[in-house]
């Protein structure tokens, strides 16, 4: 596949980043230091020119005759336009934009629109998947895959809760949901039927929206969230505010930021939360807003540095569920050395986007945040070694996982009598997978990814 990405920032490198192992990569970029640092660091090409101007817009499609386009510029409203220039130049080329403003999305060429083919909005995503996060109490992590109408999410078992001593395979899992791992520490145990669970486990789950929702009940809720603090009046930190607030559920919510104009524009659409202007790096605004009340603390501001304090006075105060984004690669160890769970990369969820949207949709393929995983598909023919055999009859390659069958217009999250037929398509949980021996077993090459 031959892309141009038009902007260089850090939507358009995570994504150039994404693309170019595989593919072709034609990266416009006018800032010579962002330009410079993409040529030394990725293998694509770089055109220092404005990607905005319709002559050097058509003149890189011409270059390597791109069959995508992706404009990841700041201004959304110049990513709309790039897609509608490129389409009116090349009406056979995909067109991707990447919005931050919901307010600037429009209806794509699924919908019948000529123009947009796919919209990427990684503020909107972060948005949704910390939303599920702080709503579900004991989950950690949470990711959606759209093509399949199914989530993957990681719950943490505490001392309290009713499943802890218990075996995966005598709990009432619902139906509709597979327990696909079970981490331990630095361990994965893919065995999980077998798996006791204890104090300070993950398990992770894959499965219908609503069959994950069962399985948080499932677990036990020892006190529910009712009071929760976003810091940030970003747009993210208001989808998240207007989506808590309105999710039938009396709760009380306070969002904290140091930009006054912020404030006013969250208090002009968020009438049942309470704004407050103020610098969360203000140790007297720490004590002072009673951050040790938080059941929940969300912290989605623009700037690094103040969502780690914010994590870091959640942690000192014993904060049960903290949830931060961070926007730098970079600070991702950071992140994860002070120990909190729940932590959104900004570049991750761009890349997954890539992923989903332009590389492996076909193929269902979702990276995990943990290296070396991912869930990916593959469709049952004649000569495949699963067809018309039971699951508990099979042996899988270490490292594998069967997460759930499509067959027809339906789902199966498959237990150990289920029997696999020619046409399934499967859903694979793979885990440092020795990709030769997953390729003898597929009786296909395994997915580059791996």
């Amino acid at each position: 596949m031959r892309v141009v990405i038009v902007g260089g920032g850090n939507v358009g490198f995570t994504s150039a980043e994404a693309l170019c192992r595989f593919h072709d990569v034609l990266v416009i970029e006018k800032d010579t230091a962002k330009a410079d640092n993409i040529r030394s660091l990725l293998n694509v090409s770089v055109l220092m020119e404005d990607g905005s101007n319709p002559r050097v817009l058509r003149s890189a499609i011409d270059r390597i005759d791109a069959e995508v386009i992706l404009s990841a510029l700041s201004d959304d409203g110049l990513n709309l336009f790039i897609g509608m220039i490129a389409k009116r130049h090349k009406p056979g080329i995909k067109t991707v934009a990447t919005l931050k403003d919901p307010d600037y999305g429009i209806e794509t060429a699924a919908e019948g629109v000529e123009g947009i083919d796919v919209l990427i909005s990684p503020e909107q995503i972060t948005a949704e998947m910390i939303v599920r996060i702080a709503l579900l109490d004991n989950v950690v992590q949470y990711d959606y895959l759209e093509s399949r109408n199914a989530a993957f999410a990681v719950f943490k078992a505490y001392r309290d809760h009713d499943i802890v001593g218990r075996v995966v395979m005598e709990l009432d899992v619902p139906p509709e949901c597979s327990v696909v791992a079970v981490y331990r520490g630095d361990a994965t145990l893919l065995d999980t039927e077998t798996a006791q669970i204890r104090a300070g486990d993950r398990i992770c789950v894959f499965g219908s929206p609503e069959a994950v929702e069962d399985f948080n009940r499932l677990m036990g809720i020892g006190r529910e969230a009712k009071e929760y603090i976003i810091i940030g009046a970003s747009p993210p930190g208001i989808a998240i505010a207007k989506a808590l607030s309105q999710s039938g559920r009396r709760r009380f919510i306070k969002m904290i930021d140091r930009s006054e104009a912020n404030c006013r524009n969250a208090a002009k659409v968020l009438s049942d939360v309470v704004i407050v202007h103020a610098d969360i790096a203000d140790p007297q605004v720490i004590r002072g807003e009673n951050i040790d009340r938080a059941d929940v603390i969300v912290s989605v501001s623009a700037n690094d540095e103040r969502n780690l304090l914010a994590c870091m006075a959640g942690l000192r105060f014993g904060v049960r569920k903290i949830v931060s984004r961070y926007s730098s690669e970079e600070y991702e160890e950071i992140f994860k050395h002070t120990g909190v769970e729940s932590i959104i990369g900004y570049h991750r969820i761009i890349a997954n986007e890539i992923t989903k949207k332009l590389i492996y949709d076909e193929n269902a393929i979702l990276r995990l945040d943990r290296e070396g995983e991912l869930f990916f598909s593959v469709g049952i023919d004649g000569r495949s070694k699963m067809v018309d055999r039971c699951l508990g009859d099979m042996r899988l390659p270490e490292g594998v996982r069967i997460a759930a069958i499509i067959r027809g217009h339906g789902t199966i999250y498959p237990r150990l009598n289920t029997i696999f037929l020619e046409g399934d398509e499967v859903l694979i949980f793979a885990h440092d997978v020795n990709r030769a021996k997953l390729a003898r077993f597929l009786g296909r090459d395994a997915p580059a990814e791996l």
